[in-house]
């Protein structure tokens, strides 16, 4: 008995991207995915996964990061607070920082460029659904760079590299509510000056912990911490 198709939605507001997107996954290569929607807005989209719901769920969400209204990012946080959440995969035509880091930190599984080959984009789509995270090569390879010295200097050169968009996971230290609120805060790319706006606390205060959250996890750059952080199991706090 064959395997069931992985039931897709993708959602973009470009129509040469979905004209593209489903001559991709209607070609051989993407038989076992099933293009169960399209939409090119937020609100569509979760209209879509509702009336979905139920005997025909949908598998995967592979969204544009940058739709107008809703964005990716806000329909990746309404998807996720669905009672049976789909993997969401993020697609942008451009590489941001911190925007990939929102969206792996918010419990997104990918995060690709829209240039990439028909042939990464499809195997994305299974990988996502089948557990993996995917992040394309080089978003992927900015993640990297952020890494300690030590974790690159631990791993012998004849060694295999991890998994395309893993690294070597840390552990997650123990950390106060407080902590936990500005580490929420960072990863979702919020500077020092928004933290201090969200939370009520001096920008003196804010400076503090995220030195202290620096030194705790080991990292020397805000991205670093974000990384590690996220690889270490934390999920920010629906805090927005």
């Amino acid at each position: 008995m064959p395997s069931p198709r992985v039931r897709l939605l993708i959602v973009d507001d470009d129509p040469l991207v979905l004209s593209s997107l489903r001559l991709y996954f209607g070609s051989p290569a993407g038989e076992p995915i099933e293009v169960a929607g399209e939409a090119s807005t937020g609100p569509e989209a979760l209209e879509i996964l509702t009336n979905c719901a139920g005997d025909t769920p949908v598998d995967v969400v592979l969204a544009d990061i940058h739709l107008p209204g809703m964005d990716g990012v806000e329909l990746l946080n309404h998807v996720r607070a669905l009672p049976d959440p789909p993997v969401f995969v993020a697609m942008t035509a451009l590489d941001e920082e911190e925007t990939m880091l929102s969206v792996l930190a918010q419990g997104g599984r990918g995060y690709i460029l829209k240039s990439s080959r028909p042939e990464f984009i499809i195997d994305t789509v299974l990988a996502t659904a089948s557990g993996g995270t995917v992040v394309s090569p080089q978003p992927a390879s900015n993640l990297v760079r952020h890494l300690t010295p030590e974790v690159h200097e631990a791993r012998p050169s004849t060694a295999p590299e991890p998994p395309l968009g893993r690294t070597v996971s840390p552990e997650l230290p123990r950390l106060s509510a407080s902590e936990e609120k500005i580490l929420s805060l960072l990863c979702i790319g919020l500077s020092n000056a928004e933290i201090s706006r969200k939370t009520g606390r001096s920008s003196s205060m804010v400076k503090k912990q995220v030195s202290q959250l620096l030194g705790k996890f080991g990292a020397s750059t805000r991205v670093q911490l974000a990384v590690l952080a996220v690889e270490a199991g934390f999920r920010p706090d629906d805090v927005r």
